[in-house]
């Protein structure tokens, strides 16, 4: 699609990133006040440790957002192997292997929601050779792991595949909302959200940005002599001339029934554009604007004048419309 903008998707991203830093950030929080209350030093200390190495991530994760968090989840599963290994913890003895199995069901999950099918197998084979020396001697945790651990990787890769479908039919509904179904050019709406931001670019290169429009002659006469489907074919055949005529980073939009923009950075001579479109298609108006300092409106304003200006001394004749040419 050209000119529709960029690609986008639900921002769950940041949403689920978010989510984790502040549920392991409220579980130190937790963990530390548990263990202030009880008078339980050693946990606190480690309590503190894991605090100090989350903060390294958590900072990490501002430049390397996903593979920080992948870690950092994984290192969950060796620090409580490690945690539970020690004598002198709150947890009892009897209960550690149990507390084990338990508590690695949030980095299984997490690791799983994260990279699917990888996650899932990473994650299962790093909580198996964590769990081997806390659960090999307990019954119960052999017996309930399979349990948790599956469970957990099961809903982590369901998280993962539902996210990754509704991200898509997201894309799929952000194009037919913003794209022209009929020559696959942006609309309005993404002429609208793309301004600014072209606007910003040339601004931050020192460059003109150019606002130019383009109007079909007599598009109604044409489909009331030719009818639609052959209309149709003249709308089709400019969309190709302009884009196949303009720069590839130039984005052109279909605006309305017979009219069409596009939007230029740093182009030199716009009048030279529009002979080389009409070497091609004669059968158009343009007219043209510097939009580098006008908000959207004026440039509109002052592009749509200089076409109409360009269109009264060019009128439109059905019969220059030779589709085999």
């Amino acid at each position: 699609m050209h000119g529709a903008g960029r690609n986008t998707s639900i921002d769950v991203f940041n949403f689920w990133n978010s989510y984790y830093w502040l549920s392991i950030w409220g579980a130190i929080a937790m963990a530390c006040l548990i263990h202030i209350n009880g008078r339980h030093w050693t946990d606190l200390r480690f309590d503190l440790g894991f605090a100090a190495w989350t903060a390294v991530a958590h900072l990490a994760a501002r430049r390397w957002p996903m593979a920080t968090r992948f870690v950092h989840a994984l290192s969950v599963l060796p620090f409580l192997t490690y945690y539970f290994s020690q004598p002198d913890i709150l947890v009892p003895q009897d209960q550690r292997a149990l507390a084990f199995v338990m508590l690695s069901f949030f980095p299984i999950y997490t690791i799983s929601a994260m990279s699917g099918l990888v996650g899932c197998l990473t994650s299962l084979l790093i909580t198996a050779i964590s769990a081997y020396p806390l659960i090999s001697s307990s019954p119960t945790a052999i017996a309930l792991s399979p349990l948790y651990w599956g469970l957990a990787a099961m809903i982590g890769y369901g998280h993962y595949s539902l996210t990754n479908l509704l991200n898509e039919r997201y894309r799929q509904l952000q194009t037919m909302a913003l794209s022209d179904p009929l020559t696959g050019l942006g609309n309005r709406r993404a002429l609208e959200r793309d301004f600014a931001r072209y606007q910003h670019l040339a601004a931050r290169d020192g460059k003109r940005l150019i606002l130019t429009l383009w109007d079909i002659n007599d598009l109604k006469k044409i489909n009331d002599i030719h009818g639609h489907s052959f209309g149709d074919s003249v709308i089709k055949k400019f969309a190709r001339a302009v884009t196949e005529t303009a720069r590839h980073s130039d984005p052109f939009y279909r605006i309305g029934g017979d009219e069409f923009a596009g939007i230029h950075i740093g182009i030199e001579n716009p009048n030279d554009l529009i002979r080389r479109v009409r070497s091609k298609v004669p059968w158009v108006s343009a007219g043209w604007t510097d939009a580098t300092y006008l908000s959207f409106e004026e440039a509109y304003e002052r592009a749509d004048q200089s076409m109409y200006t360009d269109k009264s001394t060019k009128p439109g004749d059905p019969s220059i419309f030779d589709m085999d040419k």
